[in-house]
């Protein structure tokens, strides 16, 4: 049994190894703390370094899915020609095939007259149209092609070749009034005077007929009109720039009656085509616009593409619900005041919907251009037929894949939105569904047209007199040229020869509006 002093010394032992345990105890607690507190930095550094690099890996993704976006839009851009956008060919990119749209399908067959087809040759003039015989008889230096002998008889035969050109003859007329003296009261008067005699001397109808044509047909610069007249005159006729110009003032002056009887007419019709085009008017911007059918085209211009300028021309305003107008989706038609009936272009609709389909790799648009493009075809056929509609069935089909493609394209737009063209195609199928009367009346009736390119063919001819003249003075001699154009076109369009129906202008005796739709009332 142990003693007391050897329990007291194994207490103090174990308390003292109790104590140093304790301490160790403490000692390895607060190393664990502080592994604990290195392994938390660890982790929060671990995890800001994710962070960091998730943050800097999506900006990367997100530079990336820009760039793709923007080479995307690019190429979408590059892509935009005359068969997806409204860009003339004129305006192709240098390097870049150009597009010119055209909707005949090929036939295969070469190019010229075809085999079988009768050849079409100038026809020779009778005896009495002969104007001039010009004989060539061998000289004294001809000898025969075969022996080179010069002992030859004429045998009394000929061989007739025939030229048919032209001869600028310069007419100088003097008139002479006669002045006579009144046996009653002495008065001296004379003959009265045309009124297109104006100054002692000066050129003729014809001449500025010609002038006329030049400027506003051939789209020649003052300049060059008189460098061509003179030219072909031998110098004889060479009329100053400044006269030149007057003659656009003279003539649409001449032309105010009949403006107003040709709007008047053209009020009346069932169906009118309009189309507007910029042009450039003193360094602004200015508009040109055309009203008109086959057989009608009335011009305006103005400083200002807007609804008071369209009040102005009194044509829209004034046409009645009986009247159809084909237009290129100009929203102001469908203004209030209007009561017509409104029609849309659906090449320009074709044109957005293979732009669409372009822009966004979407090609559920392009199955909607397939079936329109389809049901034009068709359309031609039966007209041809003499039918007047498509049968129930065929409208029935027509409605229900039309509503079929685009429930598609709204899905796709929607699940696959693209950040430039999504909203262009969006507003485009919206657009189809508002105006889905306007845009396929001509699907239940055949004597609506599909497009509005007789306005547009109307308006081409600007385009090229502004890459030559480049503007207009002013509003005024824009004006002149519409007036006159309006003219020259319609005469045209009735088969009215223009060169004709200027020298009549000129005469101060244009064709009236009667004489060209109601010639056998005159």
């Amino acid at each position: 049994m142990k003693r007391t002093g050897d329990i007291h010394r194994d207490f103090e032992r174990v308390s003292a190894e109790y104590t140093q345990l304790k301490s160790r105890i403490q000692e390895y607690q607060e190393t664990i703390k502080g592994l604990r507190r290195s392994l938390e930095k660890v982790r929060e550094s671990r995890e800001a370094q994710k962070a960091d690099y998730e943050q800097r890996l999506a900006e990367k993704d997100a530079i990336i899915k820009t760039m793709t976006n923007r080479l995307e839009h690019e190429l979408a851009l590059k892509a935009h020609d005359g068969t997806n956008t409204g860009t003339p060919t004129s305006q192709t990119p240098i390097g870049k095939r150009k597009v010119i749209p055209n909707s005949r399908v090929s036939t295969g067959k070469k190019k010229g007259g075809q085999p079988g087809h009768e050849r079409h040759v100038l026809e020779a003039p009778s005896d009495d149209e002969i104007d001039a015989v010009t004989a060539h008889e061998l000289g004294v230096e001809d000898c025969c092609p075969k022996c080179c002998g010069q002992d030859y008889a004429f045998t009394g035969e000929r061989e007739a070749k025939y030229e048919i050109d032209i001869q600028i003859h310069v007419v100088k007329t003097r008139h002479e009034y006669y002045i006579y003296e009144c046996q009653d009261c002495g008065e001296y008067f004379r003959t009265g005077i045309a009124p297109t005699l104006r100054a002692q001397c000066q050129y003729g109808p014809t001449t500025q007929a010609a002038a006329l044509s030049l400027m506003d047909t051939v789209n020649a610069p003052i300049n060059k009109v008189r460098t061509f007249l003179s030219g072909l005159t031998g110098g004889q006729i060479a009329p100053s720039e400044g006269y030149i110009a007057k003659l656009q003032l003279r003539a649409a002056t001449a032309l105010y009656t009949f403006m107003e009887d040709l709007r008047r007419m053209l009020i009346t019709k069932s169906l009118v085509y309009w189309d507007e085009t910029v042009i450039m008017i003193n360094k602004s911007r200015g508009c040109l616009r055309f009203y008109g059918d086959e057989r009608i085209a009335y011009y305006t211009a103005h400083l200002q593409k807007d609804m008071e300028s369209l009040d102005e021309d009194n044509v829209l305003i004034l046409l009645t619900p009986d009247t159809s107008v084909m237009h290129d989706h100009n929203k102001v038609n469908y203004n209030e005041k209007y009561s017509f009936r409104n029609l849309e272009c659906n090449q320009h609709l074709q044109r957005d919907l293979q732009k669409s389909a372009d822009d966004t790799r979407h090609l559920e648009l392009l199955e909607l251009k397939e079936l329109i493009s389809k049901a034009i075809h068709d359309r031609r056929f039966l007209i041809a037929t003499e039918a007047e509609k498509f049968d129930d069935i065929y409208t029935a089909y027509f409605e229900g894949r039309l509503n079929d493609i685009l429930d598609q394209a709204e899905k796709a737009n929607i699940e696959d939105f693209s950040l430039y063209f999504g909203q262009f195609e969006k507003n485009l199928i919206k657009r189809i569904r508002e105006y889905h009367d306007n845009y396929f009346a001509w699907v239940y009736d055949f004597s609506l047209p599909t497009t509005d390119n007789l306005s547009e063919r109307a308006l081409r001819c600007i385009k090229s007199r502004m890459k030559i003249s480049g503007q207009f003075e002013s509003e005024k001699t824009a004006g002149y040229f519409a007036k006159i154009k309006s003219y020259i076109e319609t005469c045209r369009r009735n088969r009215i020869n223009e060169i004709h129906a200027l020298t009549r202008l000129c005469k101060g005796d244009p064709y009236t509006v009667k004489e060209i739709f109601f010639p056998a009332s005159t």
